[in-house]
């Protein structure tokens, strides 16, 4: 056994298998002519040596770091001119094993996974193999910011390239925030102590999200920044009050501001609420800056992260064709890398909301497609709050399975005891435990920690029907006010405020409600999807059927 350290790159081609459905002959004759024509001469003329054949992939190996780089970027511009297939080019220096017939190692391994994150068409690299590069070729490529690769303990910083002229006049590199030291008073140490916690936890809970790069500005300054991250904090009287700031640096303009209240006697409890509903808020933020910066690029284009970025601001967008949106864009990551983790899990999401929309359970084959999915998002992202919140949820909407749910609950806020969504996880298991007092209120959890999410009327149409459950009509029937207030073509909210008014005895109010439920034109909605309810109250659900599958005009089986 023979072990070196080596330049490696892993090159695969795009939308191998669906070539060969479509064309076999063809898509090997293409195959053929790109491997005898360009790819194996381009790694040739760079003193490249081909490891591995895969078909549809190559495993390369130089002694330059730079020959690499330059190999896969000229190889990726020639190829955008004379052909119409599409690479994934993967870079990393790591040490390779051989015994005489083939290859081995980590370092293989870890190309690949990096290739597996590349755009079609374009180059993704490591971290440790950039920090070899200089001059023109280090500047062409991007901080495309942390990734978690399937084994690898901790999140890998990539950068990434495309072709000069594929680019357009918006820049595709990936947001970053600099996060300053938090200003605060008194000055004193307690409280000097208490800003340096709220600092290091923005620092470390922004890095786990990818799609931006997350910079520290406490004790350094930071020369290129998308976005500055300026903070105050101010203690006195019991209380204490965060106040971010986003500043768009090329300009010196806020774009997004917010303060956080909550009394100091715990401060434990002060930090994480206040932090939760920070990182919350930040998170949105976050996915509008990736929506906004591969709104120029075609997504046939887009890498797989890409294209989950793309479908998590259609997402926010709540609109039912949004939804369907983001679903295909995902159905296309999954396509590109079958084992995606989150890709699986943000599928599954998309499925289970809009079929819930649609007031639809899910056929049998895809309940048992999304199970299988899940479980292999678990293993490949077993460090992933989402995924787990997303297992979870399946459980509780599409199987009534609280103590499966609750498992994945408890894993999810194990993970990130501040993620958000974890409250209303929690709630759908207690409407299916029957415990309604208790699902408003975490519900309203939601509703009191993030003040700007899209998904406010959403919520409280959960927390209508949660009251409505429970008997608290009155409530019920204000919620459901409220959430029509922002949705007022949204027909089941109508409904569902009129079927309160009606349990509380207010005929006259009930009438006029369903009757402007009726006028409106039927479909479906994602802030009014069915929710999660108890074989008890399944009546409830019918009711809210009825705004999508009854025709305008009339309400089946509502007396209007």
């Amino acid at each position: 056994m023979h072990s070196q350290l080596a330049v490696l790159m892993f090159a695969d081609i795009v939308g191998y298998s669906a070539m060969m459905e479509a064309d076999q002959d063809q898509t090997i004759d293409a195959v053929r002519s790109l491997r005898l024509d360009m790819l194996e001469p381009a790694a040739g003329a760079h003193a490249g040596r081909v490891l591995k054949r895969l078909g549809d992939g190559w495993i390369i190996s130089f002694t330059s770091v730079s020959a690499c780089v330059d190999c896969a970027m000229s190889l990726q511009a020639k190829l955008q001119t004379e052909t119409e297939l599409k690479l994934r080019i993967g870079a990393h220096i790591g040490e390779i094993v051989s015994d005489g017939e083939d290859f081995y190692g980590s370092g293989l391994n870890i190309a690949q996974r990096i290739e597996a994150e590349a755009p079609p068409g374009g180059l993704m690299v490591s971290e440790d193999l950039f920090r070899q590069l200089s001059g023109p070729l280090a500047g062409e490529l991007r901080d495309a910011g942390m990734f978690r690769l399937k084994n690898i303990a901790q999140p890998v910083r990539l950068y990434q390239w495309r072709p000069k002229h594929k680019r357009k006049a918006v820049p595709d590199e990936v947001t970053s925030i600099a996060v300053a030291a938090i200003e605060y008073a008194p000055l004193d140490a307690e409280t000097a102590a208490l800003a340096g916690d709220l600092h290091d936890q923005l620092v470390i809970r922004l890095s786990r999200r990818q799609g931006i790069v997350v910079l520290d500005a406490a004790n350094r300054p930071v020369e290129n920044a998308t976005y500055d991250l300026r903070s105050r904090l101010r203690v006195a009287g019991g209380r204490g009050r965060l106040s971010l700031s986003l500043v768009l640096r090329s300009e010196g303009r806020p774009v997004w501001s917010e303060s956080y209240d909550r009394e100091t006697v715990d401060i434990f409890d002060f930090c994480d609420v206040v932090l939760e509903r920070a990182e919350a808020d930040l998170r949105i933020q976050t996915n509008a800056f990736d929506g906004d910066r591969l709104a120029h690029i075609p997504e046939e284009e887009l890498s797989v992260s890409e294209l989950r970025a793309r479908a998590a601001n259609a997402y926010y967008r709540l609109t039912y064709e949004d939804w369907i949106d983001g679903l295909r864009l995902m159905k296309r990551a999954i396509r590109m890398n079958p084992r995606d983790g989150v890709s699986l899990a943000m599928r599954a999401e998309a499925e289970i909301m809009t079929h819930a929309a649609r007031y639809r359970g899910l056929p049998p084959d895809l309940l048992a497609q999304l199970a299988d999915d899940l479980d292999t998002a678990i293993e490949q992202n077993p460090g992933s709050d989402y995924v787990f919140w997303t297992r979870g949820l399946y459980r509780i909407n599409c199987l009534s399975d609280a103590a499966g749910a609750r498992a994945d609950l408890h894993r999810s806020r194990d993970l990130n005891p501040a993620y958000s969504e974890n409250h209303e996880l929690e709630a759908h298991i207690l409407m299916v435990e029957g415990d309604f007092d208790k699902a408003a209120e975490k519900y309203g959890l939601l509703l009191q920690r993030q003040v700007h999410n899209p998904m406010i009327p959403y919520r409280r149409f959960l927390r209508a029907a949660a009251y409505y459950c429970g008997g608290r009509y009155d409530l019920a029937a204000e919620d459901a006010r409220l959430a029509a207030d922002t949705r007022p073509k949204d027909r089941a909210m109508h409904v569902l405020r009129g079927q309160a008014l009606r349990a509380a005895g207010e005929e006259d109010a009930a009438r006029d409600a369903l009757q402007r439920a009726a006028s409106l034109a039927p479909q479906p909605n994602i802030c009014s999807r069915c929710p999660v309810l108890p074989a008890s109250h399944q009546h409830l659900a019918e009711a809210l059927a009825s705004a999508v599958r009854s025709p305008q005009g009339q309400l089946d089986g509502i007396e209007t």
